[in-house]
């Protein structure tokens, strides 16, 4: 392939635009951009051409970009499992019953979750005894494909927990 002195050309597998110094040979004396010569085989040097673009579409506009703060603002499904946002009267109902609910309630939406295959959802358990944490942690743990991390701290207590769903593996309750 012929070139002509002050063409413009790219080296390939490498980015950026060089001027055609001289030949010599097989080889080519190119100037990059910053101004430094550079002796390159013939075979790896190639023209450039201009492509002319009318119009450009971009359909990015409304995508979310999977940066760290994308992650920790994007929407998560939850759960409240309090006992007054699941409907359940705790003067008419014992402590046990209550936690049995509780844990119900999350398996259900746990279920919808995997049946939906979403890959992480959010628990609020609320920061008291820790006894339901403590309850849905045995249950996870027990469940393969379902991980547990802490999610939301309040005054140093943590009162939710996220759930991660490997959904190549988990099973519903």
């Amino acid at each position: 392939m012929h070139f002509q002195q002050n063409e413009e050309v790219s080296i390939l597998n490498e980015a950026g635009i060089y001027r055609v110094l001289r030949a010599e040979g097989s080889f080519l004396w190119l100037e990059d951009e910053h101004g430094f010569d550079r002796k390159v085989a013939v075979e790896f040097v190639v023209r450039r051409k201009q492509i002319n673009v009318q119009k450009v579409t971009n359909k990015d506009n409304s995508a979310v970009h999977s940066s760290k703060k994308a992650m920790k603002n994007e929407q998560i499904p939850s759960i409240d499992l309090h006992h007054h946002e699941l409907n359940l009267d705790e003067r008419f109902l014992s402590k046990h019953e209550i936690l049995t609910a509780q844990l119900d309630s999350f398996k259900q939406f746990c279920n919808r979750m995997i049946q939906l295959k979403t890959k992480r959802f959010r628990v609020v358990h609320g920061i008291g005894e820790g006894k339901l944490k403590m309850e849905l942690r045995t249950l996870i743990q027990a469940k393969d494909g379902l991980s547990m991390h802490d999610d939301q701290v309040t005054r140093g207590k943590v009162g939710a927990s996220l759930i991660e769903i490997q959904l190549s593996v988990a099973r519903p309750f």
